[in-house]
Formats: C-alpha cells, structure tokens, sequence
C-alpha cells in the first residue's frame, strides 16, 4: 500500500503543472510536442507526468523565459476576429476581457517529414492512375455497339484479316487460272 502512494505521490497532473506554470491547455500541449513527451494514462484513464516530465517542461520554461515565447500575444494570433461582428453585453463593464484568438503554432513540427512525403506521393500516384483506371473499367463494360463507327470498321477489318473469306485452295485456284490464261495469250 505505501508503495503504491508514494509511487501516486511522483504523478503529476496536467491541470497541476500548467497551474504551476500559469500556463493555458493549448500552450502545455505545445510545450509536450516540443519536447517530445508524451504523457502516460493511469489504471482510471487520466493522464499524468512522471517527476522527471513535468521537471523537463519546468525546465524548458526556466530556460525560455522571455515573455514572446511563453505568453500569448494577441497580435500574432492565427485567427482574429473582428470586433464589429460581436454582440455587445448590457453590462460590459462586469467582463473581464477572455482570450478569443488561437495561439500561433508551427504549421510543420510535429511533421514526419518522410511520412508526409510518402502520403503524398501515394496521393498523386492515385491521382495519375486513376483516369486508367476509370479507361480500363469502361472499356470492361463497353460492347461493339458503343464504340464510335470508325473503330467498328477497324474491327472488321480485323476480323477479316483474322478470318479470311478465301480458302488455300479457292486462292490456289485463282491463282492457277490466272496464270494459265496469260500463258495461253502469248
């Protein structure tokens, strides 16, 4: 049983350490991409950081203290909305001024850059085959019926190369008669 407390004891909590650090959800899981951490689930499914964790992300923001990395600048927010658009309170004067704007982010870290590349290839590979796909699916369902009359003639002609209408022997025939009568011309 003290095992199992003081092991609870070395657990941390997400909402204690961004209490700690005064800092917001948003910022804390940028701060774990940053750093890599990953933070573990416990037998309730509630996440928790090891001592060693939250020290590394206490850390980090001991040694990145300046304000423009660890606080939320309104100016530089992805999405800002425009304040014609609100609604107005009655009381405005009782609000304390909230947070609105998404914090910026890297747009690419966090990115396999090998992975992404491959996706994408896999993508456009789809893209470029997929007219010969839909080609050759057609082409399953079509009959002579369908075709265009030019490629029926093409066809037919095939087909009598194929099959010819003449046997050896009528060509034989033919072939030998010819001859003779230009023989008996002579």
């Amino acid at each position: 049983m003290t095992n199992s407390v003081s092991v609870e004891n070395q657990l941390i909590r997400p909402e204690d350490i961004m209490d700690e650090l005064d800092i917001k959800k948003s910022k804390y899981y940028q701060v774990l991409k940053k750093l890599g951490i990953k933070a573990n689930k416990d037998n309730q499914n509630k996440s928790y950081l090891t001592e060693e964790q939250a020290n590394r992300i206490r850390d980090y923001f001991l040694n990145n203290n300046n304000s423009s990395e660890n606080s939320v600048d309104d100016n530089s927010a992805l999405v800002k909305a425009d304040d014609s658009n609100l609604a107005v309170s009655s009381d405005e004067s009782s609000l304390e001024p909230q947070n609105i704007y998404v914090e910026p982010e890297s747009p690419t870290s966090g990115f396999d850059m090998n992975k992404l590349m491959r996706e994408a290839a896999e993508l456009k590979a789809r893209e470029l085959a997929m007219p010969a796909l839909v080609k050759r699916a057609l082409a399953d369902q079509m009959t002579e019926g369908d075709m265009p009359e030019d490629l029926k003639e093409k066809i037919g002609l095939a087909r009598e190369a194929a099959n010819p209408k003449f046997t050896p022997a009528e060509v034989a025939t033919g072939l030998l008669a010819q001859w003779r009568s230009n023989r008996s011309g002579n």
